[in-house]
C-alpha cells in the first residue's frame, strides 16, 4: 500500500491501493483489491482507489464503463495493480470518533456497464452513492424489531456531522443493523470490500440508457434503429393498405 499525506489544516491521508498480498493474507478477503479500513486516531478522513475487476465486479466493467469514467475525471492512480487498466473505483470517507465506536461517512463514485433499455447495446450508469457504517468495540446483537426502510415516500439523506439541526448530538439509530460492524480494540483493521460491492450492486437498474436521443430496436425484426433501418413498417403498411378488403380477393377463390 501506498500513502499519500496531506495537509489543510486537518489529519487527512489519501490511500492508493498497490500490491495487498501481505494485507489480504491478514484479512482473509476474497476480493483482490480489498478495501481495508485501519485504525488510527490521527486520521479523520481517508480516501481509496481502487477498481471493479479487483472487487470482483468485472462483468460491470467494459470499454463504455472506462471511457466514461475518464471523462468524469475518474483515474486509476500508479499505485493500483491494474493501472493503467480497469474501471476506477474511488471511495472517500469522513471518520468520527465516538466513545466506543467509529462512524465512517463515505461516498463511493464509480461507472458501471449496463444494458440499453431502448437498444440492448452497453450504456454507462454513473455511481455517486453514499454509505455509512458505524464500528463498535462491543459485539453487535441483532435487534429484535427489523428496519425494512422506507415504505412510502423518500428520504432525504444528509452528509453525517454528529449534529442535529437543533444543533444537538444525534445517536447513531439510523445506521441499519446490516452496516454496524464488531471492530475489537485488539484489531487493527477491517475489510468494509462487502458494504462497497452491495453499493454498487444496488445500482443496478433496467432503466438505463445509452443515449437521451436513443431510438431503440425493432420488436420484430430486433435492428437496432440507431444504426440501421428495418423494412418492417413498410411491410405492414403495404398489407394495410386495402385495410378489411385487403385478402377478399383470395377469401373468394378458396370458397369457390
Amino acid at each position: 500500500m501506498k500513502a499519500n499525506y496531506q495537509s489543510d489544516g486537518e489529519n487527512i491521508v489519501s490511500l492508493d491501493f498497490g500490491d495487498q498480498e501481505k494485507e489480504e493474507e491478514d484479512t482473509e478477503s476474497p476480493w483482490e483489491g480489498a478495501v481495508i479500513y485501519k485504525r488510527n486516531s490521527s486520521i479523520s478522513h481517508v480516501e481509496y482507489c481502487t477498481t471493479l475487476e479487483r472487487l470482483g465486479l468485472g462483468s460491470l466493467s467494459t470499454e463504455v464503463s472506462k471511457s466514461r469514467a475518464s471523462v468524469m475525471g475518474l483515474r486509476v492512480t500508479q499505485a493500483v495493480k491494474d493501472y493503467p487498466f480497469g474501471t476506477p473505483l474511488q471511495i472517500s470517507v469522513d471518520v468520527t470518533r465516538k466513545k466506543q465506536k467509529l462512524r465512517l461517512d463515505g461516498i463511493v463514485k464509480t461507472v458501471i456497464t449496463l444494458g440499453c433499455n431502448r437498444c440492448g447495446e452497453p450504456a454507462a450508469e454513473c455511481i455517486f452513492s453514499d454509505f455509512s457504517l458505524l464500528l463498535t468495540e462491543e459485539p453487535i446483537e441483532e435487534p429484535d424489531i427489523i428496519n425494512l426502510g422506507t415504505i412510502y415516500g423518500e428520504v432525504n439523506r444528509k452528509p453525517y456531522s454528529g449534529l442535529s439541526e437543533d444543533g444537538e448530538e444525534v445517536d447513531d439509530g439510523s445506521i441499519d443493523f446490516e452496516d454496524r460492524l464488531h471492530f475489537p480494540p485488539g484489531e487493527k483493521a477491517i475489510d468494509i470490500s462487502k458494504h462497497i460491492r452491495d453499493l454498487v450492486h444496488l445500482e443496478i437498474n433496467i432503466n438505463t440508457v445509452c443515449d437521451v436521443n436513443c431510438k431503440g430496436m425493432c420488436f420484430k425484426c430486433g435492428t437496432n434503429l440507431n444504426t440501421s433501418k428495418c423494412k418492417c413498417s413498410k411491410l405492414e403498411a403495404e398489407k394495410s393498405r386495402y385495410g378489411p378488403l385487403g385478402n377478399l380477393k383470395q377469401k373468394m377463390q378458396e370458397n369457390k
